[in-house]
């Protein structure tokens, strides 16, 4: 895997933390409904695009921590593939070249 791929899928990683906190502090408040969390899409110079989901919903993308909440057309072929997708949003899950960065940037 290219230096390119390996920098998108850690960032990818370090926005996972930031929707992680999201969720967390959700979850307390015991919010419903549609949710803004940020695209974990780990383009280089940031994402600045919004993805809604509800808190079970990004519960059931967190599950696999190979998997990823993107904006529709967010998607890096070269490193992921759809499994799952909404109007709202698209699941990725990462190839297995790219599995072992994810987990060393964030293991859950």
């Amino acid at each position: 895997m290219n230096e390119r791929l390996e920098a998108q899928a850690r960032n990818e990683a370090l926005i996972r933390e930031v929707n992680e906190r999201i969720a967390a502090i959700q979850s307390n408040w015991d919010a419903e409904g549609l949710l803004e969390f940020f695209c974990e899409c780990g383009r280089r110079g940031g994402c600045d695009v919004v993805v809604h989901a509800t808190l079970e919903e990004y519960e059931r993308v967190r599950a696999q921590d190979d998997r990823f909440l993107l904006s529709p057309g967010h998607e890096t072929g070269r490193i992921e593939r759809v499994v799952g997708e909404t109007e709202r949003y698209v699941i990725v899950d990462k190839i297995s070249d790219a599995e072992p960065i994810v987990h060393r940037a964030l293991p859950r």
